[in-house]
């Protein structure tokens, strides 16, 4: 599976070449970069251990958009909110699944066969299924449209077969159905395979430093992993 995990770990500076072709207006004022957003989209990226199975699951919250966008140099302010405002309203993931055969080839299952099977779970246990798109907002897919020759001429089948599904992003009390910031839970089940993230995610918070040792920590660790020490954590 390394030679995956490699392909994997290149779609980082991919999906920011995606981004600069959706805003590549010259002149454009760029913005500071606050997240590492190659630290961001790993912390985003689930790949299963299933021997025989290949399942790959990449959650696009609206910090990664963000944070894309201010490591382009070619991004404003104005780009940066209407993008927001786009993506605001969903929990977008892209899913790349199969088979995986005899010298490690790959049989993909199709987008019907994912969709089919995809599922969102938030903290308090609600079941969420994608929308289909004339429930979005059409510039949705015409983003995750833009992506998907990109991916597919940098990481070959793997990108050609990553299929992204929205699904709301938000609670009938308008509070995110997955925040990455804040203390809480996010699953995503393809079938009996099941990816979670525990939140806040450490990639959007300051690092903390431990006040016995000095090791330099995730903002996300309530405790210091070497000597135990309780750490300020997220609030």
């Amino acid at each position: 599976m390394e030679p995956l995990r490699t392909k994997i770990a290149s779609l980082a500076p991919v999906a920011l070449a995606a981004i600069g072709l959706l805003l590549g207006s010259l002149g454009a004022t760029a913005q500071d970069q606050k997240i590492d957003v190659t630290s961001l989209v790993r912390e985003t990226q689930k790949v299963s251990n299933e021997p025989g199975e290949m399942n790959f699951v990449w959650w696009l919250p609206e910090e990664y958009w963000k944070a894309s966008m201010a490591a382009n140099p070619n991004s404003s302010p104005a780009q940066v909110e209407t993008l927001i405002k786009v993506v605001h309203p969903y929990f977008l993931v892209g899913v790349g699944s199969g088979k995986v055969g005899p010298f490690a080839a790959i049989t993909f299952r199709t987008d019907t066969d994912i969709r089919g099977v995809i599922q969102l779970k938030d903290t308090d246990g609600t079941i969420y299924k994608p929308l289909p798109d004339d429930k979005l907002d059409p510039s949705v897919p015409a983003l995750l449209a833009l992506m998907k020759p990109i991916l597919s001429r940098a990481v070959g089948s793997l990108g050609e077969n990553i299929h992204f599904y929205v699904f709301p992003g938000s609670k009938k009390d308008g509070a995110r159905v997955c925040d990455p910031a804040k203390e809480g839970a996010c699953e995503v089940s393809l079938g009996e395979r099941s990816f979670k993230w525990k939140l806040p995610l450490g990639s959007l918070l300051p690092v903390q430093k431990c006040p016995t040792c000095g090791e330099t920590l995730s903002g996300a660790y309530k405790y210091c992993p070497f000597d135990g020490t309780k750490l300020g954590g997220t609030k």
